[in-house]
């Protein structure tokens, strides 16, 4: 193929080979070069460069594949930046559909790699490398080759071998510049972006060795471009890989001699340091075996010898030879003090805060080491705007007001979600975007997941959340779009009314399937449509006035909750939950099969205001339209005869505002795919006939929404 790139980011076991590490390009272009924007000829033109370059950078590490494949854009008035990411791969040929590959690749593929750990071993010349890095044998077969840090943008393969439990790792960086037009703009940030690419790379080899980690999987890189600035954010995975050797420390260098303040300041960062890692380890649970130096095969090297990562542009041009990553498992990750930026670098390890006590955190679909997952799961969108303010305006500074936001966003995340622990934040997205002027915009979209400590599911349910009977489905085909206001605690099959009369009375679950879901009155269809716009109102009025709510109970003695029951069949049902789609950004649901795909769902939105003091601010303005789009698209899938979402993404969310008029506007895009889902434990159960059926009150996964 010309490009044989993959979009996907999980794959089945031995479909990987080899994987030999991160591949981008990125180019700045102007938009006033393209003279008929109608015609897509040049865009074309600007993309086929990407994908070439792409496609050279893997073949130079010796793969024939890109996985993990992903194109983005940043634009800013008539500058546009073009990046491109994936991870250089070499397939086997039996998944492919026409198994032609080159003789090499399938001599080599040939060659019996254990399992788990076969994708580590290198894919290039160990002779003739292209880039500097020290390599080791294999710490789990002894017989390839590995190398001493992993960087890949896909999920974790399933057979990889893990120590420990994996973290969430984040590199931000931000970078003034001078306001330009046209092609001198397009200069200055061409200028800007090497450096910024360096910098997200040392604060993401220094962070993964600070938390005693040798890979990162999900690795995805956002440069955003704004007037007078430009912002770096690169959200990955770390995890401890069991093939790879164990990293050694991050030891400090300064370069002012004979100053005994500086060199006891210098021996305080590197005891905290120190004390970190040592926390990180505990913490995550990282406990290599330990190996005899000859198996490792390699000496701790003096201190002249040892690796440095140099800031000064000055010095990296001279110094590039020396730049060898690692020397074996005890070598030091020499940080050499010899600026202010590298300053702010060691600070900036120190200032990142853990999570707190039973939350994970991970950007991939699964957090590693945790398999255990139960049903409950909470997805969830937060939105935060901030203005920076204009005066000093450094680049220490934006910095630190970038991180501290970063920071806080989280920090937010974990409070609201106190209540859900042990939990773990999986598939954790994190959206930059510069407005306006001064205006930093963060949107993050995750799901909380719980996981059993014990290391033991809930097999045996409660008898009553259990399925006791299959849905009759003669009365439901006469349905376009069938419908169930009143859901039992599973909301297994919301819109059965089958199971609408087995939840109402005891006097029905001796009849028939099809006696009992006829003996459901459908005439009132117009007045329960009405109860459920009054219920959405009522919901939206709360939500303006700052309450958040996270369950759609009704209140028995509410007169809506009233009025809604004397609408239904069955008056017996009392204190009912509304059936609530599923969300989620993960292409699946934990304890649970998906028995049917009704389509994807792509949908934009745009909601302006002119009374946004009224409407409780930015902050007020945001929550009540995130939740609109929420139930918007829940109805959307309920409409299709649908239970859940996956694979939700918000792609775009474009707020702008003016507080002097009191107006703000705000755009959305949203997608996933509608779903059928069934609970696993309802299939393995068989049909029960019991007397009497309890309806349990419990949360119905609502969004908590910022």
């Amino acid at each position: 193929q010309e490009f044989p790139f993959f979009t996907l980011t999980t794959f089945p076991p031995g479909f990987l080979v080899h994987v030999g590490g991160v591949v981008s390009a990125r180019s700045v272009k102007l938009l006033d070069r393209i003279h008929n924007p109608d015609e897509p000829e040049t865009r074309d033109a600007w993309w086929a460069e990407i994908r070439q370059e792409i496609k050279s950078h893997a073949k130079a590490l010796g793969c024939h594949a890109v996985v993990g494949y992903s194109e983005s854009t940043s634009i800013c008035e008539e500058v546009c930046i073009l990046s491109a990411s994936g991870t250089a791969a070499v397939l086997n040929p039996r998944f492919l559909q026409d198994g032609t590959m080159e003789g090499c690749l399938e001599q080599r593929i040939e060659e019996a790699s254990p399992p788990g750990c076969g994708f580590c071993h290198i894919p290039y010349d160990e002779l003739n490398m292209p880039f500097p890095a020290h390599l080791t044998y294999c710490y789990n077969c002894r017989k390839q080759k590995v190398p001493d840090v992993l960087f890949t943008t896909i999920d974790l393969p399933v057979e990889a071998i893990v120590i420990g439990k994996g973290c969430l790792i984040q590199a931000r960086l931000c970078r003034l510049k001078k306001k330009a037009q046209a092609e001198a703009n397009a200069t200055s940030i061409s200028n800007l972006l090497p450096f910024m690419e360096y910098e997200v790379h040392t604060q993401l080899m220094n962070k993964l060795k600070l938390r005693g980690m040798n890979a990162l999987f999900g690795l995805r890189i956002q440069i955003t471009v704004g007037e007078n600035m430009l912002m770096g954010l690169a959200s990955a995975t770390g995890v401890y890989l069991a093939a790879l050797p164990t990293p050694g420390g991050i030891q400090i260098a300064g370069k002012t001699p004979n100053d005994g303040t500086y060199e006891q300041h210098i021996s305080h960062m590197q005891k905290k340091i120190n004390d970190t890692i040592a926390k990180n380890k505990e913490l995550y649970e990282i406990n290599p075996p330990e190996l005899p130096e000859e198996i490792i095969g390699s000496p701790i090297p003096e201190p002249r010898q040892r690796s440095r990562l140099l800031r000064s542009q000055s010095e990296s041009s001279d110094e590039v030879t020396e730049l060898d990553l690692s020397h074996g498992k005890k070598d030091a990750f020499v940080l050499e003090i010899d600026d202010t930026d590298a300053m702010e670098d060691v600070h900036s390890l120190l200032t990142d805060v853990p999570p707190p006590s039973g939350f994970y955190s991970c950007n991939t679909e699964i957090m590693p080491g945790i398999n255990n997952w139960t049903p409950e799961i909470q997805m969830f969108t937060a939105v935060r705007v901030s203005r920076l303010s204009n005066v000093n305006l450094t680049n220490q500074t934006l910095n630190k007001n970038f991180n501290d936001l970063c920071e806080n966003l989280l920090k937010s995340l974990y409070f609201k979600l106190r209540s859900m622990v042990p939990c773990c934040l999986c598939h954790v997205n994190f959206t930059v975007a510069l407005p306006e002027d001064e205006l930093v915009q963060i949107a993050v979209t995750a799901v909380a997941i719980t996981f059993d400590k014990n290391q033991a599911l809930q097999a045996n349910k409660a008898p009553t959340e259990k399925s006791q009977q299959r849905a009759s489905t003669d009365n439901e085909e006469q349905l376009q779009f069938p419908l169930e206001l009143c859901s039992d605690p599973l909301a297994s099959q919301p819109f059965s009314p089958a199971k609408e009369a087995l939840e109402g009375a005891s006097s029905l679950t001796r009849l028939p399937a099809a006696q009992r879901a006829t003996s459901i009155d459908y005439s009132s269809f117009a007045d329960r449509c009405n109860s459920w716009i009054e219920l959405i109102k009522l919901k939206a009025q709360t939500i303006r006035r700052g309450s958040i709510k996270t369950t759609a109970s009704l209140d028995k003695t509410s007169p809506l909750a009233e009025g809604y029951l004397r609408h239904r069949s069955v008056p017996s049902c009392t204190n009912s939950t509304v059936s609530v789609v599923k969300m989620t950004p993960l292409s699946f649901l934990p304890g649970a099969k998906i028995t049917k795909y009704l389509g994807i769902i792509n949908m934009f939105f745009i909601r302006e205001t002119t009374s946004l003091r009224e409407e409780g601010g930015v902050s007020g303005f945001l929550h009540a339209f995130i939740a609109e789009v929420f139930a918007m698209v829940r109805a959307h899938v309920a409409a299709l005869g649908g239970n859940a979402v996956v694979s939700y993404i918000m792609k775009q969310c474009v707020f702008m505002e003016n507080p002097n008029k009191n107006q703000a506007q705000c755009l959305i895009n949203v997608s996933g795919d509608a779903v059928i889902f069934v609970r696993e434990s309802e299939l393995e159960m068989l049909p029960v006939q019991p007397s009497t059926v309890v309806s349990q009150p419990t949360s119905s996964g609502g969004d908590v929404t910022t």
